[in-house]
């Protein structure tokens, strides 16, 4: 099989993905919690296993990091080894409320190096894909971030329990100083690949796991978007905080942020 082959049997995968997830959804589905306002659905478990299978056929040297699975693969963080980021479902809580703003979100990390990010979100006939070097898609048109006029900025928020929530009230009372409207949707991998598209002009999260982050961060750089170091200091295994934006965006907030 080519590598074009491979990452379109890929993509079909992801697709197919996104629509069991809807499919599981209208079944009905068994729900735990994880943590405060943290829900993993029988979905997301069936889902990542999907996924891991059928990539696991086209790429079987490669290692897994998922939200609900975890790190394996035979070769795990060897120094060659390929690593498939996934997040079978981002914003459980979302998709458990019929709202449509989810995704799944699919990265591929080869000697720490961004190659392929993948994000589709099914409700709303999104998919997104970038290859490094090769540019970034939204339903196969090329994308381009979109600088905000003066005044009309708008930046996506998340936020993460894992840090104080002081800091998510600091971050308000900047934005508000500086006229800078935010939205908070609640699905940090959706939100980024709306930075990719323009339909917002940034994201910031204090800490936003891999899973979460890494297909987004693809889709922002090969957009021509600025992106913090996410995997610098083990974030690909223990997070980071998330910074990405437009160029003049970037660097007028960064030193803020």
């Amino acid at each position: 099989m080519s590598n074009q082959q491979q990452y379109q049997a890929l993509e079909e995968a992801i697709r197919r993905a996104g629509k069991r997830a809807q499919q599981f959804r209208k079944e009905g589905l068994s729900v735990t919690v994880k943590g405060r306002q943290d829900f993993v659905s029988e979905a997301d478990v069936l889902v990542e296993n999907e996924l891991r299978e059928v990539i696991n056929a086209l790429h079987p040297g490669d290692a897994f990091l998922g939200e609900e699975g975890g790190l394996s693969g035979d070769n795990e963080l060897a120094e060659d080894a390929g690593i498939w980021v996934i997040d079978p479902i981002d914003g459980t809580t979302n998709y458990l409320q019929n709202m449509d703003y989810w995704c799944v979100s699919v990265a591929y990390v080869k000697q720490g190096v961004l190659e392929l990010g993948f994000i589709y979100a099914p409700d709303r006939d999104e998919f997104f894909s970038a290859k490094r070097g090769e540019g970034a898609c939204l339903n196969g048109v090329r994308l381009a971030v979109q600088e905000p006029e003066a005044g009309q900025a708008i930046l996506g928020l998340g936020r993460s329990n894992r840090r104080p929530l002081q800091n998510y009230l600091d971050v308000l009372v900047m934005l508000d100083e500086h006229d800078i409207e935010y939205r908070r949707f609640g699905a940090g991998a959706l939100m980024l690949a709306h930075v990719a598209s323009g339909q917002v002009h940034g994201y910031y999260e204090a800490h936003l796991n891999s899973w979460d982050a890494l297909a987004g961060i693809l889709l922002i750089e090969e957009a021509g978007g600025c992106v913090s170091d996410f995997l610098r200091n083990n974030g690909l295994l223990e997070g980071s905080l998330m910074w990405a934006a437009t160029p003049r965006l970037w660097e007028d907030l960064k030193d803020k942020l």
